[in-house]
């Protein structure tokens, strides 16, 4: 739900009206940003054999096959369900502008149907999606449009909360690239002794996001890597936060100067962090540019390999690949705590990213 802060808390500051039809899982989210909440569609993704399946085509063919199995099969095989929810509540209570991630094709789908004013909004997986659009995700969606008397399925024009040639090596001509913001209680420092503290060690916050560990067919392989991370990081002068979900009761630290914990509020701790070590997806990478934090990306699946790869192109950080070991990853965080360059990228990419343009939905409808 983060990766949606960049339109919802404009437009509730702008004085619209802001309902989020998800599957029922979010609505605790959407309470929290003070938006109103209907259901729509299901929680597949939590499904245990959905996760299984998916995590068993990473794990013997690895994230290509894996990007084409999840958004170009399993994403247009729900979009039904989600479309028809759509459908029934839009057609009561017609929104004057719908905005849908770009990865929710039923959304897509129903405001066509409907004649709605609709954008995408990029959540990190706008680069995946243009990737498997043509080969992939089309072809499987053009039997559901053909159903709704809809032509060819094609991608809406995209909002994305960052200069685009971060990200695309090919800039979608639709693209607007607009301000991003954060929810306000995600801007809120945590009370922590490594916070509290702090001497000359410098500190490092590590996150490998809540879709890796939140998928039961990858713990193993995410445990594993935390693993490494923790020990490399004993072998350097540092304190570290580890921020591990559900794994943290898993990785007890052996050392004083680590910190294991299931939640930290990222955007705020990435203020006061001088390295982060992240699975490289798109809203926490946004999170260190405005936090000036460089960064050792180590992407797991999706889009993050490819955001990890981006950023150490970019000089921003480094990345290495998953199965990096702990002599590895330890020469790479003194690398990167101990070259000023990085820093100095760091600041840069956060200034141009503060030029860009606030997101204005009237002027946006306007011109749809």
């Amino acid at each position: 739900m983060s990766a949606l802060d960049y339109v919802t808390y404009p437009a509730l500051e702008q004085g619209h009206q802001v309902t989020l039809h998800a599957p029922l899982m979010f609505r605790r989210e959407a309470r929290r940003r003070g938006v109103e909440f209907r259901v729509a569609g299901t929680n597949w993704t939590c499904d245990h054999g959905v996760q299984q399946a998916a995590s068993g085509v990473w794990q013997r063919y690895g994230n290509a096959s894996f990007n084409r199995y999840v958004f170009g099969h399993l994403w247009p095989e729900q979009a039904e369900a989600k479309a028809h929810d759509l459908l029934t509540v839009w057609m009561q209570e017609t929104p004057d502008l719908v905005i849908a991630e770009c990865s929710d094709l039923g959304a897509h789908l129903a405001a066509r149907a409907l004649q709605l004013p609709l954008l995408a909004a990029d959540n990190g997986l706008g680069p995946v999606l243009l990737n498997l659009w043509d080969t992939h995700i089309a072809p499987a969606l053009l039997p559901l449009y053909k159903q709704y008397e809809q032509d060819t399925p094609t991608l809406p024009p995209m909002l994305t909360p960052a200069p685009a040639h971060w990200f695309y090596e090919t800039p979608p001509p639709s693209a607007r690239a607009v301000r991003r913001t954060v929810a306000d209680f995600r801007a809120v420092l945590p009370a922590c002794r490594a916070l509290s503290s702090r001497p000359s060690r410098p500190l490092v916050y590590v996150s490998l996001g809540t879709l890796t560990t939140a998928m039961s067919g990858l713990r193993t392989t995410v445990e594993s890597v935390y693993r490494e991370i923790m020990a490399a990081l004993r072998a350097i002068d540092c304190d570290a936060i580890v921020s591990a979900g559900d794994l943290a009761q898993h990785l007890p630290s052996a050392s004083p100067h680590i910190k294991v914990v299931e939640h930290a509020p990222q955007p705020a701790l990435l203020h006061r962090a001088d390295l982060f070590v992240t699975h490289g997806g798109r809203a926490s990478l946004l999170d260190a540019v405005q936090g000036a934090t460089p960064v050792l990306g180590l992407g797991v699946l999706a889009d993050q390999p490819d955001n990890a790869a981006a950023f150490s192109r970019s000089g921003l950080g480094r990345a290495l690949g998953i199965t990096a070991s702990r002599g590895e990853i330890a020469d790479a965080l003194t690398e990167l705590l101990g070259t000023a360059r990085y820093g100095a990228a760091m600041s840069a990419a956060g200034a141009e990213l503060s030029q860009l343009p606030p997101l204005d939905l009237t002027d946006i409808r306007e011109g749809l």
